[in-house]
């Protein structure tokens, strides 16, 4: 995501106040290539997936990059290249840095956000060509801190001679295990497209056709199982005579379509798009609005894993283990705002070893208001929530 992309947004906010900031999404590119990926280092700024993190400041990285509920040590899956310049100079170069504990189901996450002016001892006033084809691919400063398989801080956080891996790597090494970053992909970004009328979707989810019928034979739990059987034929043919083997067969069946995903990432993504989930959905009669909402958004901004509107809302994946109150900001103590979102629809297009670890609905970051300075240019800890997806919520006690 182009760093003046969103300095542009803030613009939009800035020459007209009554307007909503703008919502953007973005998508993964193809796979890069070897070119490509000099393109996806620190000098360019990019908003990107996996790979090793191109740490905005190279030098004072996070010290514990360990996973606040277990302790294991995170993993690199985001970055979000996201100038706010237009109003703020020290905001000129801005990044935020996300990690995830592939241990933990579903996943918890740590995100960092990094700043600097444009008048900084790191880069170049110039805006960098990426077209040149006399590219560096070597990165002292960073190599000197970073482990080079997974890109991390080596323990301790200070310098180490180049080369040396982490603990992690290290042991991954010496049994013979290779190094696991998740794919690399730029993400590019563009206009969301939102719903005409979100309302309708509340009509749309209210009563199953399944509840309808069972209503008019008078609620009857064995008439109700007829009916929903009934309505589930063009779904899996599911046995509901039996209401507890009836749910253990749904959750197998949800447990099939994500095997689905791992096998084959296209077919599962028209699925997701508004067939599976929904239909599984419908099928045991729940009504939840704001995943309707949720799969909605999906549907007319196809296979998006992003979701960018600084100073808006999050869009719930569904309406259970919401965020109710965000945390101030440790650093300064002033309120923090939505930012970004990540999309589950990202573990359908990843590939390799850590996308069956992935699991989450939707991780949702919120940063400082002001995006506070610190004392000297380093990473502060922003919020990062994982919204799980609500499987024994959305199964009938």
């Amino acid at each position: 995501m182009a760093a003046e992309e969103m300095e542009d947004e803030h613009e939009t906010e800035d020459d007209d106040g009554d307007e909503e900031p703008n919502e953007l999404v973005g998508y993964l590119e193809d796979a890069p290539s070897e070119l490509e990926k000099r393109c996806l280092t620190r000098q360019f700024f990019p908003s990107k997936v996996g790979g090793r993190p191109a740490w905005l400041i190279p030098e004072k990285l996070p010290e514990e990059l360990t996973c606040s509920r277990c302790g294991c040590r995170l993993r690199f899956l985001m970055q979000i290249s996201a100038s706010q310049g237009s109003w703020k100079e020290s905001c000129f170069h801005r990044m935020l840095h996300l990690f995830v504990c592939t241990n933990c189901q579903p996943n918890e996450a740590r995100v960092f956000r990094a700043q600097l002016p444009r008048d900084c001892p790191y880069y170049s006033w110039d805006e960098p060509d990426r077209e040149a084809v006399h590219l560096e691919a070597k990165d002292a400063e960073l190599e000197a801190l970073c482990c080079p398989d997974c890109g991390l801080p080596c323990e301790g956080g200070g310098s180490s001679p180049s080369g040396l891996r982490c603990g992690d790597c290290t042991r991954r090494a010496r049994n013979g295990d290779p190094a696991v970053p998740f794919c690399e992909f730029e993400i590019s970004v563009d206009a969301a497209e939102a719903p005409e009328d979100e309302e309708d979707v509340l009509a749309e989810v209210s009563v199953s056709e399944a509840e309808k019928k069972a209503e008019e034979e008078g609620n009857d739990p064995d008439a109700y199982a007829a009916a929903v059987k009934e309505s589930a034929d063009a779904v899996q043919d599911i046995e509901l005579t039996d209401r507890d083997k009836k749910d253990k067969e749904s959750i197998a069946k949800l447990k099939e379509y994500q095997e689905m995903v791992k096998n084959d990432p296209e077919a599962a993504l028209d699925k997701y798009g508004g067939n599976f989930v929904e239909e599984w959905v419908e099928e045991r009669s729940v009504k939840d609005p704001v995943f309707a909402k949720f799969t909605r958004f999906h549907a007319l901004n196809k296979n998006h894993v992003l979701r960018y509107h600084l100073g808006g809302v999050a869009r719930w994946f569904c309406q259970f283990r919401q965020l109710e109150d965000v945390p101030k900001c440790p650093h300064c103590g002033g309120p923090r705002v939505f930012e970004c979102q990540v999309q589950p629809m990202l573990i359908a297009q990843l590939k390799g070893p850590l996308q069956e670890r992935l699991d989450f609905g939707t991780i949702c970051i919120y940063s400082c208001e002001e995006s506070c300075d610190p004392h000297v240019p380093s990473y502060l800890e922003e919020f990062a929530y994982v919204q799980p997806e609500p499987t024994a919520e959305w199964i009938p006690q």
